[in-house]
């Protein structure tokens, strides 16, 4: 399994055809991008949040995760617990 890289996702938007808008949104100029690029500039804890969205990523905490996945388990709309009949896929 391959984790998410934020950092690559990052670079993927700031290298592309969407870097001038990429760059727009976090706030940064053209020389910010690049030495971000070449590994001298870092992203601000005021920026993290539109660094972030630009890479394409959402933060969720880990309750939130294990209640989908919890439901993704057992059905969201588990019509069969609604009528009263246990669980979909028990009987």
């Amino acid at each position: 399994m391959t984790r998410p890289n934020i950092e690559q996702a990052l670079r993927d938007v700031l290298t592309g055809s969407t870097r001038k808008d990429a760059a727009d949104r976090i706030g940064w100029d053209p020389s910010e991008v690049s030495r971000f690029l070449s590994g001298q500039r870092g992203v601000l804890i005021t920026e993290i949040d539109k660094a972030i969205d630009v890479a394409g990523y959402a933060l969720v905490s880990r309750p939130y995760l294990d209640a989908i996945a919890t439901l993704c388990k057992v059905g969201a709309a588990c019509e069969c617990a609604r009528q009263g009949a246990g669980e979909c896929g028990l009987g």
